[in-house]
């Protein structure tokens, strides 16, 4: 049998082909150059010259989902073990050919560099679809696959659908909001058949910036450009509630400046921070992360929670010092820290910190 498409590494084939090799089938694929795709008798061969595009003895099919299910046609688990579980494999199919398909592909666009087209709030909305999308697996899921106990058409297909979204836009922060998709999402690609075709696959310790198209100025009329605005009339910005604070006489900066340079840092440099600290103007607080479900067993996963923890408490550093550690040994780890902070009660920033 041979699968074809237009450029390597579409992501429909590659679903069609991890599928071909959890059935034992052997598949050849092939890629139609555009030169090829141009010629008259490619048209006859392919008149909707839509891929992937299955060629076998019994003829010809298109669509990932006929593909992906006549593969693996004669397993005992690929296509579910009883009528209703190949019903909800047709009904997940269903659903992300419906939308969730199509609803990030501007934010994966955009963080790949292929379209110069997509907004800001465009891809604000394709970043926030899917993680409802995900969110909506989340929910569903009752055991370790999408239906029944092992591995479906539905688990390859749509992990591959979300494979890149894993890698591109979600960070490891994600992991809290929906714990159960993100673990079936590392159990589906971890699988050595997906593996072979798509790579080990890791999701991103920080989403990547994306290329985005710069919104033009609304020209200013000439009435408008002659009269300048009186500074009274100047918005006002927003100041963050610390930096209102009445004054310290704590420098953390040059504290932290003279701590990064001091070589007895447990002795000297605790003293002299005893000395210095303002107990009125700042406050000492411990933290303690409360982990969830299976948090905590494997070391390179919670370093990677707590990575991502860090960086997106990273705009709050001229407020905040302290030291936040991972304890412990696999499978009983706990993340805990003491951070020092402006001023005596928790600030909006640790409330809005998604973790």
């Amino acid at each position: 049998m041979k699968l074809h498409t237009q450029f390597p590494g579409n992501i429909l084939v590659q679903s069609c082909q991890v599928v071909a090799k959890l059935a034992g089938k052997p598949l050849e694929v092939v890629v139609d150059s555009d030169e090829r795709r141009a010629e008259k008798s490619y048209k006859e061969f392919n008149p909707t010259n839509k891929f992937p595009l299955l060629v076998c003895p019994e003829g010809q099919l298109q669509e990932t989902q006929a593909i992906a299910k006549f593969l693996a046609s004669g397993s005992a688990s690929l296509l579910g073990s009883s009528a209703v579980e190949r019903a909800q494999i047709d009904q997940w199919l269903n659903w992300l050919q419906s939308g969730p398909a199509q609803a990030g592909y501007p934010a994966i666009m955009a963080v790949l560099g292929r379209s110069t087209e997509v907004t800001q709030p465009a891809f604000n909305d394709a970043c926030k679809a899917i993680k409802e999308n995900l969110r909506s697996i989340d929910q569903a899921l009752t055991g370790d696959y999408l239906v029944g106990s092992s591995v479906t058409v539905a688990d390859v297909v749509l992990a591959a659908g979300f494979s890149l979204a894993f890698q591109l836009v979600l960070d490891q922060g994600f992991t809290k909001a929906a714990p159960k998709a993100c673990a079936w999402f590392a159990r589906v690609s971890s699988l050595p058949e997906f593996v072979a075709i798509f790579g080990k696959i890791r999701m991103a310790k920080k989403s990547l910036k994306p290329v985005l198209k710069s919104e033009e100025k609304p020209k200013a009329k000439q009435q408008q450009a002659a009269a300048k605005p009186k500074a009274e009339d100047a918005p006002k910005k927003d100041v963050n509630p610390l930096d209102a604070l009445p004054p310290t006489p704590f420098d953390l900066f040059n504290f932290k400046t003279y701590y990064v340079n001091v070589p007895d840092k447990a002795g000297e440099g605790w003293d002299k921070f005893m000395a210095d600290v303002d107990n009125e103007g700042w406050a000492f607080w411990h933290l303690h992360y409360e982990k969830y479900g299976k948090e905590g067993q494997v070391e390179y996963q919670f370093m990677n929670l707590l990575e991502g923890f860090l960086q997106r408490l990273d705009s709050f550093r001229k407020h905040a010092f302290g030291k936040m550690c991972m304890l412990g040994e696999e499978p009983n780890l706990e993340i805990a820290g003491i951070l020092l902070i402006r001023g005596q009660v928790i600030p909006q920033e640790c409330h809005d910190h998604p973790q």
